[in-house]
């Protein structure tokens, strides 16, 4: 009997619900509550007490452990919450350089802290010459690790930082932790992400770098590639993951003549691998799988995945419990959970068991590459349908050509990971052989990236399950193949008919159920944090005003995106930006990454800093017609019109911003984008703008915007207010929300609606709202 699968079942289910649903302190009642059925389970015999036992034991144990956990280490750490006090701390990571701040992470050796795990920044500059096993004297002000992007969140106690800190001062390097010897595995680390951008060539080092250690630096700063990526459901390839630690040990296993060898080495390999990628919880876990398979033997123990999986999910969440919360170890385990039950099923309808040996793989070329593509499917469907879930409940969007990517790409790029590891030694040892292999071997990365940017140009890449009909046709699927899966005995179609139902209903909702705008427009504010994205769509023009946002964990381009790309449009026809700071222009490149852009309007005398050079420069590469608005311009496009208008303001960038005027029959809207009083007041003097159903607040409601002479002056019927929930400005000010309240506005927020939108008809006959 698997007793420690029975156990960690419960261990994991009790945590899973402690740390969704109870507040702090009740973990400790609930454990007691679990074990009220033990003495009545001890009337049971043989395995059906065993089976009732060990679950409410590991439920009880991990509810304990939840409690203990935050009662030793989170309580403690919240109480230094907005102090600044000089720590004693080790560090426990190479300096990360970000926009403007390095960040780095480090344990505390302090009297005042327990052992506790800390994320420093520093916005000074400072930090860059530290490294693993420095001890340090650093004055921080400490934040608590339980808000994300100024909200409540347990993200960083999931990836087991219980503080965080940013760098108040000089700091001092004391010495070197006596067991510095330990961080050597990130000091190789740091050694191959430095060789791998050196010995392959540019095009492709980025993503080489991403593929052998998992730093993402750079390979982040591919829009076109990490979009495309993630568009096409491949970025679970440079996540380092169990995959990659199936690669090593397969290739030691075909390597290693002398099976005796096996197991040291491979124990040694996996550890080491382990180390050198931060025990990630994804490599954690195929690790841990891979040790106790390696060593079943020896110990002369039953080789069992699921007993080993669920080793493996004790072990992690015993180092931290609020890793049930980490995204990565739920897709991890989601993962491999489907590649234990569904892919040997699926993999054996075309190589079946004969006898107690499997059906033999055909010796000749192709028939090997036909045994590696039925391998690579079925793993592939096996992992996605237990991992699509996950996508829809947390990105609201699943990817439809994930397993054709897979079967086109993934063979190439387990080749660079495995042939990858052995430039780098070469270079190090015979740099220009090292360079001549890596151009070589770059060919298989780079056959990737034509890869997946094409497919991930091809319509309806993503299906999106925000929308109702979308989450409606996923969870119609899982229902149909459940019951086809309970009636396998029944029937010999119980597969063929759930997936035939299936494909055809996609099908029909891909192409038959589509916004329909005839005669109509939508104008909206998308949901992108702290920053500023106005749209508006009619029957067949797209309209962009602005792109970005600050202090959001999603890029502004992709929210965009995925609203356009919702709503049926793979194009801008005009994209306007008002000013080029970082909450209006900072998503851009990522959204024209992943949808045409036509032309772009944009405000000359703005135009003088980085954001503005990339864009431009994007433009040109990619034949983005630009508009200088140094006078004021119309466009047309169909029957909506848009006054563009020339910078009124002069000094700060926001009072010389562009100001747009639009026009569909009856409805009218203006953006002001950050302009002040002072330049709304000089609008409403030179334009006689008249009455307005829709005002798009500006500067995302502060309090020196939307002055009471502009609302008096076109009488806004709705105001939508662009910003980001629980921000650090205080926007939108409570003098703005008196206003439009006083002159009995209706207003819509994004911090309290998410995407606001209203849809009109051209005339006023047919008018409804959102």
């Amino acid at each position: 009997m698997r007793k420690l699968l029975w156990f960690a079942l419960g261990w994991t289910a009790a945590l899973a619900v402690g740390y969704a649903f109870l507040p702090e302190g009740w973990p400790l009642w609930l454990a007691a509550v679990v074990l009220l059925p033990a003495p009545a389970a001890l009337l049971l015999r043989g395995r059906a007490r065993a089976r009732l036992l060990l679950p409410l034991a590991g439920a009880a144990c991990g509810l304990l452990w939840l409690w203990g956990y935050t009662a030793l280490f989170v309580t403690p750490a919240e109480k230094l919450v907005g102090e600044v006090r000089t720590l004693t701390l080790r560090v426990s990571s190479f300096p990360e350089s970000g926009d403007g701040y390095t960040r780095l992470e480090a344990a505390s050796m302090d009297a005042a802290l327990p052992p506790i795990h800390l994320l420093l920044y520093d916005y000074d500059g400072g930090m860059t010459e530290l490294r693993p096993g420095d001890v340090a004297e650093v004055p921080l002000k400490i934040l608590s690790a339980r808000t994300y992007y100024q909200a409540r969140s347990d993200h960083y106690l999931a990836l087991g930082v219980q503080l965080r800190g940013y760098c108040k001062g000089a700091y001092r390097v004391t010495g070197r932790w006596a067991w510095s010897w330990l961080y050597a595995p990130l000091h190789l680390a740091k050694k191959l992400s430095e060789t791998a951008l050196r010995c392959f060539p540019e095009d492709v080092a980025a993503l080489m770098k991403a593929l052998l250690t998992g730093d993402k630096t750079e390979y982040y700063l591919d829009d076109a590639l990490s979009a495309a990526m993630r568009t096409t459901g491949f970025t679970h390839i440079i996540a380092i993951s169990g995959t990659h630690v199936a690669f090593l040990v397969g290739l030691l296993r075909l390597v290693l003549k002398r099976r005796r060898a096996l197991v040291p080495l491979g124990v040694l390999l996996i550890l080491g691998f382990m180390a050198m990628t931060g025990f990630t919880p994804s490599v954690t876990r195929s690790g841990i799988i891979q040790l106790l398979l390696l060593l079943a033997q020896p110990l002369l123990r039953e080789e069992d995945a699921p007993t080993s999986l669920a080793a493996a999910l004790l072990a992690i969440t015993l180092w931290n419990p609020y890793a049930v919360g980490s995204l990565s170890l739920q897709f991890s385990f989601a993962a491999m959970a489907g590649l234990l039950l569904l892919t040997p099923g699926i993999h054996d309808r075309l190589y079946p068991p004969e006898g107690d040996r499997k059906k033999p793989v055909p010796r000749t070329l192709w028939g090997r590459a036909a045994h590696g593509l039925w391998s690579t499917f079925a793993a592939s469907v096996g992992a996605s349908l237990f991992t699509l879930p996950l996508s829809a409940l947390h990105f609201g969007y699943v990817p439809l050509y994930g397993i054709l990517t897979n079967l086109l790409c993934l063979w190439a790029m387990s080749g660079a990971f495995l042939g990858g590891y052995g430039v780098c030694l070469l270079y190090l040892l015979w740099p220009g052989a090292g360079l001549a292999c890596g151009w070589v071997l770059g060919w298989l990365p780079r056959y990737t990236m034509f890869v997946v940017e094409r497919l991930a140009r091809l319509p309806h890449a993503l299906l999106y399950t925000r929308w109702n009909l979308g989450a409606w046709w996923l969870l119609s699927s899982y229902g149909l193949f459940a019951g086809g899966w309970l009636l396998r005995k029944r029937t010999r179609w119980w597969l063929l008919s759930p997936l035939c139902f299936s494909a055809l209903s996609l099908l029909l909702l891909l192409l038959a159920v589509r916004p329909d705008l005839e005669g109509r427009m939508r104008v909206a504010a998308v949901d992108v944090g702290q920053g500023a994205c106005f749209v508006a769509l009619t029957e067949r023009a797209t309209v962009l005003i602005d792109c970005g946002s600050t202090g959001s964990a999603d890029n502004a381009g992709d929210r965009a995106a995925d609203y356009l790309l919702q709503n049926g449009r793979r194009y801008v026809d005009l994209l306007i930006l008002t000013h080029f700071h970082a909450d209006h222009v900072n998503g851009v490149k990522r959204l024209m990454a992943r949808v045409d852009v036509d032309r772009l309007a944009y405000a000359e005398e703005c135009a003088d800093n980085a954001y503005a050079e990339d864009i431009l420069a994007l433009c040109a590469a990619r034949g983005t017609e630009t508009f200088p608005i140094r006078r004021d311009m119309r466009f047309t496009l169909e029957e909506l019109a848009l006054d563009v208008y020339a910078p009124l303001g002069v000094g700060d960038v926001n009072e010389m911003c562009l100001l747009t005027y639009g026009d569909y029959g009856d409805y009218e809207f203006l953006v002001t984008g950050d302009a002040g009083g002072d330049v709304e007041r000089l609008l409403t003097v030179l334009h006689d703008l008249g009455d307005m159903e829709l005002l798009a607040v500006g500067h995302h409601g502060s309090r020196t915007s939307t002055s009471a002479a502009l609302l008096d002056a076109i009488t806004p019927e709705t105001a939508f207010i662009s910003v980001g929930a629980g921000n650090s400005y205080g926007h939108p000010a409570p003098e703005v929300l008196e206003r439009l309240e006083a002159r009995g506005i209706r207003v819509c927020r994004t911090d309290l609606e998410g995407t606001v939108f209203e849809t009109v008809a051209y005339t006023d006959e047919e008018r409804t709202e959102n």
